[in-house]
């Protein structure tokens, strides 16, 4: 595998009902990618579309809004995993030497199309509140964890997205624990600030060797891909295969090993992070299986301030979640990921950190992976 640049990412806002047809979100959200690139459409060897929700043939149809060069046009779906999938298959493809350049676009309607909630719940799975409230219930009898460390890591993502124009939640006050707990219940002990929004929206990014981001002239900081690892269940005993939506927790664990190690970076070099919080249980278990804190830590570093703001410099653990999280953001489905990239360009190019990690879940059950780094222009 050679070198594979992030050279440009490029969204439009999250949403409940996000302006314009899918054609139209594709072409503003790729536009804006290819723009912080510095390049236009003709100059790309592949297209590679990321939609949860797939109405074939979507990716070719899509691709037309931005031109027809005759290049390859790739489509990616896995479920809430979908965006960091597509952003695995371009690293494959552009580290092979397969490709030069790829545009990813993530777009999804859910509001327009038959969701991954009423596709869940029709092949008689539970739905992700329900599932995800009984890891909260595990959790809280194995731990201790009280519905204050839930409301802790919520009220810190609806803060972080205070911030983010293109979150699909933005309070205009501090959100603070005690309003998050006050929220609707949704499906106890998880309330709906707990839980992430249903919406609409797009994301994209340009995905190029070195040698394209040299031929273009691309100047200022580069973000290299430096690792992807896409990973599904394992068995073991008393493993659930009917109604398992997301796995076992330590498919989520390896996918995180895996990736470190293809990296050579630890997670002490970590400098921020985002993560599948689709609810406010998730982050606090990834604190621990993405291995930032030994096991049963988790709580107790959150309620001292750890993996907010300040937290590399204070408890030498980074920030999760800086854009909100899907809890705040929102969570579209095949933009998802593609957020979380966009994210990470942002705080390793205007923040100047070096080091930043994300993670998805999808159902059926895989988890994803990847490390990026920020190199000297």
């Amino acid at each position: 595998m050679r070198d594979v640049y992030v050279i440009g990412a490029g969204m439009i806002p999250n949403g409940r009902y996000a302006p314009g047809s899918a054609a139209e979100m594709t072409r503003k959200a790729g536009k804006a990618a290819l723009d912080d690139a510095g390049i236009d459409f003709s100059q790309l060897d592949a297209y590679i579309s990321a939609s949860a929700h797939p109405l074939t043939p979507r990716g070719v149809y899509l691709a037309k809004e931005l031109g027809v060069t005759g290049l390859a046009v790739i489509h990616i779906e896995h479920a809430s995993a979908t965006g960091l999938a597509a952003m695995h298959e371009a690293w494959t493809a552009v580290g092979s030497g397969r490709y030069e350049a790829a545009l990813v676009v993530g777009v999804d309607c859910p509001e327009r199309e038959q969701s991954v909630l009423e596709v869940i719940q029709g092949e008689g799975h539970l739905p992700p509140p329900a599932m995800f409230a009984m890891w909260a219930n595990r959790r809280m009898h194995d731990r201790g964890t009280t519905m204050e460390d839930l409301a802790r890591v919520a009220a810190k993502n609806w803060n972080y997205a205070r911030s983010n124009p293109f979150a699909a939640r933005q309070a205009k006050e501090e959100v603070t624990i005690e309003k998050v707990l006050s929220a609707r219940m949704v499906a106890p002990p998880l309330t709906s600030m707990m839980c992430t929004p249903w919406g609409e929206g797009a994301a994209a990014a340009v995905v190029c060797s070195p040698e394209f981001a040299e031929k273009i002239g691309h100047t200022g900081p580069k973000v290299a891909m430096r690792s992807s690892h896409l990973e599904s269940e394992t068995y073991s005993p008393g493993h659930i295969f009917e109604g398992a939506i997301v796995g076992p927790p330590s498919m989520s664990q390896a996918a995180a090993a895996a990736a470190f190690e293809q990296s050579g970076f630890a997670p002490s070099d970590v400098d921020v992070v985002q993560v599948h919080d689709a609810f406010a249980i998730e982050e606090l278990f990834y604190y621990e299986l993405l291995g930032f804190c030994a096991e049963g830590d988790a709580e107790g570093l959150l309620a001292k301030g750890a993996f907010g703001p300040g937290s590399k410099a204070a408890f030498g653990l980074p920030e999760f979640s800086t854009h909100g999280g899907l809890i705040a953001s929102g969570h579209p489905g095949g933009p998802t990921g593609l957020a979380q990239v966009h994210e990470t360009l942002r705080q390793l190019r205007e923040e100047d950190r070096r080091i930043g990690m994300c993670h998805m879940l999808g159902s059926g059950s895989v988890a994803l992976a990847q490390i990026y780094e920020r190199i000297a222009a």
